[in-house]
């Protein structure tokens, strides 16, 4: 079986579309959605999106995943974080057949891939939907967030930039982002291909058209995404890994 991951998608219906249709020329037989599909400006249209893939899909619970389905649910705690009204607002417009389907996704899953042998998929760590894992993470991060686990190669998201790095005995692959990339010097949208070997993909779109679309939407960082992940690019990865680096440290010290 050959495997496309998509990760962090964000409510990026252009970037998703375009993303499929490189996915389906690439002839991946399956496609894990690895977390994080929800919170950004068309969420609704995306699930729909992802749902019409049928059984060839396989859903990640990714911690916005959560936090939708606890909104919905009237148990959301509020951190005071900036992107917390997205959230809020993310989690009112679920249907109760979305809440449905977003409350019984996986922590992980694990899938034979043809020349890699049994691969474990997770949004973050194979025991948290938020913990944090970087290229330049230490090892001892990795033993922890993945111990007892037994595949030898592991695929996560979460941070939204993509690596392949030997970590603990085990090769983890990260896809980047489809939706929310950071790093690259023009936006592109991140994944993955799976299947004989770990191939990390970069899809163009259009970016113009792509935000007059995202635009419509009446999710509360509309304006802030568009300008900061569509028309004018990202962080870069210098920038992105410091800021990642200090949430997961202060994470780690609590």
């Amino acid at each position: 079986m050959r495997v496309a991951v998509l990760a962090d998608i964000h409510g990026n219906l252009p970037a998703l579309e375009a993303v499929l249709r490189d996915v389906e020329a690439a002839g991946a037989d399956a496609i894990v959605l690895a977390g994080d599909m929800t919170v950004g400006p068309l969420q609704a249209e995306t699930l729909d999106a992802l749902a019409s893939l049928g059984e060839k899909a396989i859903w990640l619970r990714g911690n916005c995943e959560r936090a939708v389905v606890e909104v919905f649910d009237g148990r959301y705690r509020p951190t005071g974080a900036a992107h917390e009204p997205g959230v809020v607002w993310a989690g009112q417009q679920l249907t109760r057949a979305e809440r449905e389907r977003l409350a019984s996704l996986p922590l992980t899953v694990s899938l034979e891939v043809d020349g890699l042998g049994p691969v474990l998929f997770c949004h973050a760590t194979a025991r948290d939907d938020e913990e944090i894992v970087l290229v330049d993470s230490p090892v001892e991060w990795f033993e922890e967030g993945f111990a007892g686990v037994e595949e030898e190669v592991v695929v996560c998201g979460h941070t939204h930039m993509p690596f392949d790095r030997l970590a603990a005995g085990r090769r983890m692959v990260n896809p980047g982002s489809v939706g929310m990339p950071y790093g690259p010097a023009g936006t592109v949208a991140y994944w993955a291909m799976l299947g004989p070997e770990v191939t990390l993909r970069r899809t163009p779109y259009e970016l113009e058209r792509a935000a007059e679309r995202l635009r419509a939407s009446a999710w509360p960082g509309t304006a802030d995404f568009v300008e900061q992940n569509v028309l004018h690019g990202p962080p870069s990865d210098t920038e992105a890994l410091a800021l990642f680096s200090d949430w997961a440290k202060r994470r780690r010290s609590r």
